[in-house]
């Protein structure tokens, strides 16, 4: 219920774009996303984006956090002009947004603010990422069965939008190389590359067709994908961006 004031003011920005408005901004701010979830400080940031990673954090402060990290890079993120910063986000500047890009953000903020699966808050995590598991009542000398899950389409195209507002491997392949070093030391190398691994032998099975994906790979895909647009988005080294942020 909270959110449905704020669904009912946000609007089309005077450009074209969409933005978050006043109200849901404040809705936001008002709860301290930053300060609540404990990333006043960079080092907090870095705690934060690991329990991100162990699938620690409950999907609704994830989904209220890249709201706002999304909003305040499009607000207040560098331009053209603005000095460049590479030296302090390890020798890549910080993005700057084409016009597209910053359509492409504003679809993303209203498909995430409109999509839900109809549990309390949430809006569309929930579609994608399961609870942690109950380690109390695993027995880890039985090998597990896969657990195979038929995901909201929503979710997915969700899911897909982020991914395109990442980094391309080939034409901003120093940003694209500088996240994924980052989400290694995150997670741990091995780690990642398990992961990774998983993802890329379902993608190669086919196992993806009609909707159907493997639960733990899924978890993983949506998971790696908000940190990455986290640090793309300057998060770790910035926090949520104000204006005047960039020179």
């Amino acid at each position: 219920q909270k959110y449905n004031d704020a669904l009912g003011s946000y609007l089309w920005g005077v450009d074209g774009r969409r933005r978050l408005t006043a109200s849901l901004r404040d809705d936001l701010e008002s709860r301290s996303v930053e300060s609540r979830l404990g990333c006043d400080d960079q080092f907090e940031r870095w705690r934060f984006l690991q329990k991100l990673l162990e699938g620690e954090v409950p999907p609704s402060d994830v989904e209220d956090l890249l709201l706002v990290v999304l909003d305040a890079y499009r607000e207040h993120g560098p331009t053209d002009k603005s000095s460049n910063n590479s030296d302090e986000n390890g020798g890549n500047a910080s993005p700057v947004l084409t016009r597209e890009q910053k359509d492409r953000v504003g679809y993303l903020i209203d498909g995430i603010l409109t999509a839900s699966d109809g549990v309390g808050d949430s809006r569309f995590l929930h579609m994608l990422v399961l609870p942690p598991v109950d380690y109390v009542n695993v027995d880890f000398d039985v090998e597990r069965e896969p657990i195979v899950v038929k995901a909201d389409s929503r979710a997915i195209a969700l899911l897909e939008q982020i991914e395109k507002l990442l980094p391309d491997e080939y034409e901003e392949d120093e940003a694209h190389k500088s996240a994924w070093d980052v989400v290694i030391d995150l997670h741990g190398r091995e780690s990642v590359k398990f992961h990774e691994q998983a993802l890329q032998l379902e993608r190669e099975n086919g196992n993806e067709e009609d909707g159907v994906y493997n639960a733990d790979n899924l978890q993983w895909r949506t998971q790696r994908s908000i940190v990455r647009l986290l640090l793309h988005f300057d998060f770790l080294t910035k926090g949520i961006l104000k204006d005047n942020t960039f020179q």
